[in-house]
């Protein structure tokens, strides 16, 4: 992996587990890179010669349970410039082997149509899981949270919007309860991100 890019990888990562650990979430590292720190210097070809079982280069970034711990998710935390349908393929295989993810994506070229001037322009999330064999993406429509196939969605600047916001899948985060967290969060990233939204005065 590319420095720069470790860089923006472990930011995100970062970011994301103190927006969780603010609203009482015990977020639990569980990604192959954080529980065998050596990998992380290593090649992808270094670490193939490894023989590791394929599950293990799939283990979700975050185990996160909620306060009392009597649930928890499996989380993945991607950081792209050009968010699009396609990182939905590229945990496929992951969504497989260990049956529903929650994907947090952090979209630094995310463009503004409505407005909004929100953290949610950068930070969105999703559910994936196979039911029946068939891969689908939750996600929000018409203000309710839908399964839809993800074969038959489409790509586009809507398909980011209509991603959930972090405390529709997290409710310990409260939209307006943690607002001030997230905006200084997504400052946070301003070095990765192409603009940043400004809290109101």
């Amino acid at each position: 992996m590319k420095f720069v890019d470790r860089i923006k990888k472990e930011m995100t990562e970062g970011i994301v587990r103190a927006i969780l650990e603010d609203a009482q979430y015990r977020v639990i590292d569980s990604g192959i890179e954080k529980v065998l720190r050596e990998l992380s210097c290593m090649s992808a070809v270094e670490y193939k010669a490894l023989g590791y079982p394929d599950a293990m280069s799939h283990l979700p970034d975050f185990t996160v349970m909620n306060r009392d711990q009597s649930s928890k998710q499996l989380v993945e935390v991607k950081y792209r410039s050009n968010w699009g349908k396609a990182l939905f393929e590229e945990v496929r295989e992951q969504v497989r082997l260990f049956g529903e993810i929650v994907l947090v994506s952090l979209n630094a070229g995310a463009d503004d149509p409505r407005k909004i001037n929100m953290p949610s322009r950068f930070l969105r999330c999703c559910g994936l899981k196979f039911d029946g064999g068939v891969y689908m993406v939750q996600r929000n429509i018409d203000k309710a949270a839908v399964w839809t196939p993800v074969d038959e969605i489409k790509d586009g600047s809507g398909l980011w919007w209509s991603m959930l916001k972090l405390h529709e899948k997290f409710p310990q985060l409260g939209e307006e309860s943690n607002k001030d967290t997230l905006f200084q969060a997504v400052s946070a990233l301003a070095g990765i991100l192409e603009s940043q939204p400004k809290p109101a005065q």
